[in-house]
Parts: structure tokens; C-alpha cells; sequence
């Protein structure tokens, strides 16, 4: 890893915000992201805000208005100008989840559009908890809420109706969903304890682990390197690693860093022995876990390396809230 030691930079949203994502595209040694806000009362935005290495400095290159809560933000896998977010739209007295996509032409132009669900039999709930691109097909969506986990087709810039494709039951309380970047077909669900994958092609279980999590799991992520393989974190501040073809008992469990809900942790997409967490105790973890990695840090696949334990590498609590979202840089590995 890099001698220098770490220069964080700030940015104050100015308004409550539980949703940060990478955006892909930036110059080198400058690193942008999006962060949306969920403030009830005002009139809420979308910052793309842009991280300078040399000067750890964090500017805003965009502030995009909205009316709805900003809960959820995954950027198109296919074109970055493209972002589709989820929340709360207030109107009439009820609350209703809202999808949008937004296109950002440049710092001047940006256009909004709102997704509609076509399929009345199968709505979503207000308690939506993932909303990512479908990395595997053009214009596909997968849209968990706190019952179940619907996919559609026709997702697009210019907005419009959604077309249903399918919807998986996958249990009371469920609080998130991932799709495996290396088989199109699968995706993994967490809901109270219990870690699900699911084959898409039939709707039904392909793997099951019962009591992943001690009172409950919160996130689960694939590793991008190892097939099979996913991390979950739960209400026992607790991150495990498993292989779905094994769940007998998780490949490594890591605990340490955090001392309440762990809700969520993402892989290193470069260098998969390195992870984040986060929490609702305020702090945000950085892990080594080169057991189970795809290579020893420093080594290519299929080599051997000098190999660090497993741990916590560095916790960073400069927070005074809760933290609800992480991600690395879209743009390079060390940020």
C-alpha cells in the first residue's frame, strides 16, 4: 500500500444524507462522486463533488435540485451521465417511492425523468432498500424493497414506464440485494438473518444460509474477482465472508471494528483483500482479508506473495452521525 499517510477531505452537504456513489469518467489523480440528501422539510439535491489527491480537496462541480428524498444513487454502468435514484416523494399528504433517472450534459443541462412501475399487481413499497443498473443488460434495473425483489427492463434516460420482468418473495424484512457480476442469472438477498441466492431463470433458491447474522443482516456484496463468493454484515457488528456453494460455516468472520450495526461494506474492486464498512456507531472501517482474496495484495492471481493477516486495518471516526453509505473511487484503487 501507499507509504503517505491518508489526507481526508470534507464536504458539507448542509442537509441530512445517507447515500454517497462513485461516478466513473474522472482525470486522473481526481476522484467524483455523488452524494444525495433526504431532508424532509426542504427542497432536497444531488451534489457531484470532485476529490483532488494532490490538494485533498473536495469542490462541487454540480448541485441538481429534487423534490424527493434522495435515498439511494447508482450511476449507469454503461454511460455516467446517466444516474438513477430512489426516495420518498411527498405529495398529497401520502409518501410513495420514487424512481428518476437523471442524464447530466455537461455542468449547465441536466434533465429528470420519473420510472414508473407498469405491473399494479407487483408495487413497490416506500421501503426501498437497493436500486442498482443491471451490469449484465442495457436498461436493466433491480429494485429491492422490504418484502421482496422485483427486476425490470426498458430503464433509459428519457424516463417512462418500467416493464416488469420478475418479482422474488425472498422474505419478511429484507434489507438488501446484490447481483453476481460473474453469473447473470444469480443474485443474493439478505432478510432478517438469513443470507438467499436466487436463480432468476426459475425464481427460485439456488443457495441458503439460515442465521447468517446474529438478530439480523444488513448488507451483502459479491467479491469482483471471486466467483461464489460475498461478503454480509449484520446487527452483530459483524462482517462474514462465504462461499455460497459451502455455507456449512463462513470462510472468515471479522469483528473488532465496529460496536453496533454494521450496514454496509463494499469490496475493492482492484484489489479485493481490501473492504470497507460502515455503521451506525459513526465509524468507517478499513479491512485486510488476504485469506480469502483472489491474490495476496501485491501478487497477481496465481502467485505467491508475502501474506498480512487478516483485520482492521484503520478506522476513521470523524463522523458525529450514523454512517449509511461508503464506496471507493471509481477511479483508482487507493480512494
Amino acid at each position: 500500500m501507499a507509504s503517505a499517510p491518508p489526507r481526508p477531505g470534507v464536504w458539507l452537504c448542509r442537509r441530512p444524507s445517507r447515500c454517497v456513489a462513485a461516478v466513473p469518467g474522472a482525470e486522473t489523480g481526481k476522484h467524483r462522486f455523488m452524494v444525495g440528501t433526504c431532508d424532509l422539510q426542504n427542497q432536497n439535491e444531488i451534489h457531484l463533488v470532485e476529490f483532488a489527491e494532490d490538494t485533498a480537496e473536495i469542490t462541487c462541480k454540480q448541485t441538481i435540485p429534487t423534490s424527493d428524498e434522495v435515498w439511494l444513487i447508482s450511476p449507469s454502468p454503461s454511460d455516467s451521465r446517466v444516474v438513477l435514484t430512489s426516495g420518498l416523494c411527498h405529495s398529497g399528504g401520502k409518501n410513495s417511492a420514487s424512481l428518476r433517472v437523471f442524464r447530466l450534459d455537461g455542468e449547465a443541462e441536466v434533465t429528470q425523468q420519473p420510472l414508473t412501475v407498469t405491473d399494479e399487481e407487483h408495487p413497490l413499497s416506500t421501503a426501498v432498500k437497493t436500486a442498482v443498473w443491471d451490469p449484465h443488460q442495457e436498461g436493466g434495473i433491480l429494485i429491492a424493497d422490504s418484502e421482496a425483489v422485483h427486476t425490470f427492463h426498458g430503464a433509459s434516460a428519457s424516463g417512462g414506464r418500467l416493464v416488469h420482468h420478475s418479482t422474488l418473495h425472498v422474505g419478511q424484512r429484507c434489507m438488501g440485494a446484490c447481483l453476481d457480476p460473474h453469473h447473470r442469472h444469480q443474485l443474493s438477498t439478505v432478510d432478517d438473518g438469513h443470507l438467499k441466492t436466487w436463480d432468476l431463470r426459475s425464481s427460485r433458491l439456488a443457495f441458503r444460509k439460515d442465521g447468517a447474522h446474529l438478530f439480523g443482516a444488513k448488507d451483502v456484496d459479491y467479491n469482483p474477482n471471486v466467483p461464489y463468493q460475498v461478503l454480509t454484515t449484520g446487527e452483530d457488528a459483524c462482517l462474514r465472508f462465504w462461499d455460497l456453494r459451502q455455507l456449512s460455516s463462513c470462510l472468515r468472520s471479522l469483528s473488532g471494528g465496529h460496536h453496533h450495526w454494521v450496514v454496509r461494506s463494499r469490496y475493492n474492486v482492484h484489489h479485493d483483500q481490501l473492504v470497507l464498512s460502515c455503521g451506525t456507531d459513526s465509524i468507517l472501517c478499513l479491512w485486510r482479508i488476504t485469506s480469502v482474496a483472489s491474490a495476496p495484495l501485491g501478487a497477481k492471481a496465481g502467485q505467491d506473495a508475502q501474506k498480512s493477516p487478516d483485520g482492521l486495518i484503520r478506522k476513521y471516526e470523524e463522523h458525529e452521525d450514523s454512517c449509511y453509505s461508503c464506496c471507493w473511487s471509481a477511479s483508482d484503487a487507493w480512494a
